[in-house]
């Protein structure tokens, strides 16, 4: 049964105000280049002709254009973010990047309109630790089939998403949905509330998506995915990695 619409905005509220609160927080623990942002960016150094046109979707400070820089790749990168506070670290962090001219503008990806924000087609659209914050499979499916029509013909998709559940440390956090005022009868399976409490506290809703949920949603937009892999986290294998044309 599909999420009722007052759920699902209840909870794409409760993550604009977790991030809103723990902006500069997110930057300060995000300032490193991980192993699996650092693999996607040489990937896509490799597939795609240079120069390259590079959409960050839900970009957060911009570290993706970072890691692009240090793998040499050259171009043009669109960073997207709904955070202004994100979106002005990421202008800072980003300034004289080497090969690589970088831009931002603030969207709601949650709203149909974001797309009017781009300048399509690119070779590549990207979207780290995203889609886990949307909640509802219809939306889900519906930003990854907006992302897939940003793509040139043999353009690439790249999705990472975060396997919380496969790590006994966040299991032990998540909350009971009454912390919100919400039931498991509200939200869909693999749907969670964790905490946050580095520097401050705060709450935000999380999807579980495994290989098999992100290739159905790739698929369904008549992609198919090429390349797939897990990287980073305390495990090693926390963020999974999906690359589709």
């Amino acid at each position: 049964m599909a999420m009722r619409l007052e759920v699902q905005q209840r909870l794409l509220e409760l993550n604009r105000q977790f991030y809103a609160t723990v902006a500069e927080e997110f930057d300060r623990t995000r300032q490193g280049l991980p192993e699996g942002m650092q693999r996607l960016a040489r990937l896509l150094g490799e597939r795609l002709p240079s120069p390259v046109r590079v959409l960050d979707v839900g970009c957060g400070n911009g570290r993706f254009a970072r890691a692009l820089a240090e793998a040499g790749v050259a171009g043009t990168y669109t960073g997207l973010d709904a955070d202004e506070r994100l979106l002005a670290l990421a202008m800072e962090q980003t300034r004289g990047l080497k090969g690589l001219s970088c831009d931002f503008a603030r969207v709601d990806l949650a709203q149909p309109d974001w797309v009017v924000a781009t300048e399509a087609p690119y070779s590549a659209v990207v979207a780290l630790a995203v889609l886990h914050h949307f909640p509802g499979h219809a939306l889900r499916q519906r930003l990854v089939q907006e992302m897939a029509g940003l793509l040139i013909p043999q353009g690439l998709l790249a999705l990472s998403t975060w396997q919380f559940l496969s790590a006994p440390r966040f299991l032990e956090r998540t909350l009971p949905w009454s912390e919100i005022g919400l039931s498991e009868a509200d939200v869909e399976p693999g749907d969670a509330l964790l905490p946050w409490n580095q520097g401050v506290h705060a709450v935000r809703y999380v999807h579980h998506l495994d290989l098999t949920e992100v290739e159905a949603l790739i698929v369904a937009c008549g992609l198919r995915v090429i390349e797939h892999f897990r990287a980073d986290g305390k495990e090693g294998n926390l963020n999974l990695f999906v690359v589709a044309h």
